[in-house]
């Protein structure tokens, strides 16, 4: 080592080196230590006609593609304010989406159980679903008793670890929250969004589905192991709403907000009294450590994300009802329906009531919703009851 071209003496001083190489060391064991960046993936457009999911990861994708001009790494998907996130979108149903139209065969976000995915691929969206499920999974099938070691590990190499679906609904959901029951990080997730975002104009509400083994989610977020969907309502298929988009926005937000301090929290050794770390404001937020959510009623039918209460269709046309929904239920999602009371009205004008089918008292959601009337999607009105969660586990608390 050269200086002024002399020899430097003092480089050579052995508690000079050995300062140097603990340095070194540590430095290396440092970065080989890091936690690596949380891998969302920010997915629209899985319905073909719901916009709103479209318009966002359009808008998300101009502010990484803007960051990432200015940014040093080119190749960092990143936000400057999400820098322990990594950050990806896909417009999932591209076909159907250029069509203005749900899906082109059948529904994608069907398409996502065990048996689908190793299935023949017979639709435009049996096709895509294998090509969605290579791009951002494979999907982990850790439940299968069946599953060989090759299998297990190439499951490890899932190229997610958060799906956000973007939904829209047409009916009066607010903004809804889906998640399975038991995964922590993400009813957490959803427990951080609701309260972040619920005010007098936006009601926020979870929906813990039914599916517990990975292999029977057919949703295309089920592809991580970490799935969030978010559904925001009302507003008409093939529409776009400015008030729809910037909820959907600000849920997306306190989504990735809430990820990314779970990444700090989990990566450095927080002071335990520091009032800032996210499970105190959590607990802030539920000091008794619960959260209320609606929970689906077991799915009766193959291919559904949750029970209904199905109308008949027209002999001539699987996808028009011979039932409407009656007047009285009409944008009255979540509220609490007994039995006796009227749901629908047929061609010659008969109330039917309901008969008690799911027990005495049910909450209805997804009331008239557009996508139903398909029959690949499940035709009817979705069934609920009222849960609480609990904070730490995100398992309901049964009463």
């Amino acid at each position: 080592i050269l200086h002024s071209g002399k020899p430097r003496r003092d480089i050579a001083n052995p508690q000079f080196l050995a300062l140097i190489f603990i340095f070194i060391i540590t430095r290396a064991i440092s970065m080989a230590s890091a936690t690596p960046p949380i891998r969302v993936t920010v997915v629209g457009g899985t319905h073909g006609n719901e916009y709103t999911g479209v318009w966002c990861i359009k808008s998300l994708e101009r502010r990484l593609s803007s960051e990432s001009a200015a940014a040093s790494d080119k190749s960092a998907a990143t936000l400057e304010k999400f820098p322990n996130l990594h950050i990806a979108t896909l417009l999932a149903n591209t076909k159907a989406h250029i069509q203005n139209k749900r899906f082109v065969d059948t529904d994608l976000n069907r398409q996502f159980t065990y048996e689908a995915l190793n299935g023949k691929a017979k639709s435009w969206e049996a096709k895509r679903a294998k090509e969605i499920n290579q791009l951002l999974g494979p999907k982990q099938f850790d439940d299968d008793d069946d599953s060989s070691t090759e299998q297990q590990q190439q499951q490890q190499k899932a190229n997610s670890d958060v799906i956000i679906d973007l939904h829209t609904t047409t009916t009066n959901m607010g903004t809804t929250l889906i998640v399975g029951e038991g995964n922590k990080l993400m009813t957490q997730c959803a427990a951080y969004i609701r309260a972040k975002c619920s005010s007098n104009t936006n009601q926020v509400h979870i929906l813990m589905h039914t599916h517990k083994r990975q292999r029977d989610r057919p949703h295309l977020s089920s592809i991580a192991p970490c799935p969030l969907s978010i559904e925001v309502g009302p507003v008409p298929q093939g529409v776009l709403r400015h008030d729809v988009v910037e909820k959907t926005q600000a849920a997306l937000e306190a989504a990735l907000e809430f990820l990314d301090k779970q990444h700090l929290s989990s990566s450095t050794n927080n002071d335990e009294s520091d009032d800032e770390s996210l499970q105190k404001e959590l607990k802030k937020y539920y000091p008794k450590g619960k959260v209320p959510c609606y929970r689906s009623a077991p799915s009766q039918r193959e291919g559904e994300m949750s029970s209904k209460i199905p109308w008949p269709c027209d002999p001539d046309n699987e996808n028009f009802p011979s039932w409407m929904v009656h007047k009285d239920l009409q944008d009255e999602d979540f509220v609490e329906i007994k039995e006796g009371d009227a749901l629908f009205v047929d061609l010659d004008g008969n109330v039917i009531t309901y008969d008690g089918s799911h027990g005495p008292s049910v909450r209805l959601m997804f009331i008239n919703e557009g996508g139903y009337y398909y029959a690949s999607s499940g035709t009817g009105i979705s069934v609920a009851r009222l849960d609480h969660f609990n904070l730490e586990s995100g398992e309901i608390m049964e009463e």
